[in-house]
């Protein structure tokens, strides 16, 4: 089989895979629910200094504490018009195709394979590089002190959401074909 016979099998099964897991609501519902969970995730992320901070002040009431928290989240949506931006909606997107793709794939078999943890992994690793242009990610500051380390990396951490979105649309694919030929085994 020729490589280009290979791609064009592995974008026919995606296909194939898309219309059936979208095909009813709750596969709608789970790839939004997923979509959804990166967004907040990676607004959390980029303004965890200030949540801790509103988390921890005691002249604050609770009420105080929960409209300053929501109204930051619902201000890091600028997080996503910086330089990276693009590329953490693009792995929300992914990861929310590809939890669609996992629950439709839990409920025809009993045991998960290894494509739901290549995921996990993608996702992980992607979300390594969520943060602002100017200062890096949001991760690698709050764990090293400073955005410094980033500084040496050619694309300043992005390397990360990049490495991310490929291991997610690897597991995709993957998912994708199991889900079209969940009985078929590789020829040796």
């Amino acid at each position: 089989m020729t490589i280009v016979n290979r791609i064009s099998a592995r974008f026919r099964h995606l296909l194939s895979a898309l219309k059936e897991t979208f095909s009813t609501t709750e596969g709608w519902l789970v790839a939004f629910g997923g979509f959804a969970f990166i967004l907040l995730f990676a607004a959390v992320l980029s303004n965890l200094k200030l949540l801790g901070f509103i988390a921890q002040e005691d002249y604050f009431s609770l009420g105080l504490k929960l409209k300053a928290a929501l109204q930051t989240l619902w201000g890091g949506r600028v997080t996503f018009l910086h330089k990276g931006g693009p590329l953490t909606l693009a792995l929300a997107v992914l990861f929310g195709i590809n939890v669609a793709f996992i629950v439709r794939y839990m409920r025809r078999q009993v045991r998960m394979h290894r494509a739901a943890g290549a995921s996990a992994l993608g996702v992980l690793v992607g979300l390594l590089g969520v943060g602002c242009a100017a200062c890096g990610s949001a991760l690698f500051a709050s764990l090293l002190g400073t955005g410094s380390a980033l500084a040496a990396l050619p694309l300043r951490g992005q390397e990360f959401t990049w490495l991310g979105i490929a291991l997610v649309l690897l597991s995709t694919f993957s998912l994708a074909r199991k889900l079209v030929e969940p009985e078929a085994c590789a020829r040796p």
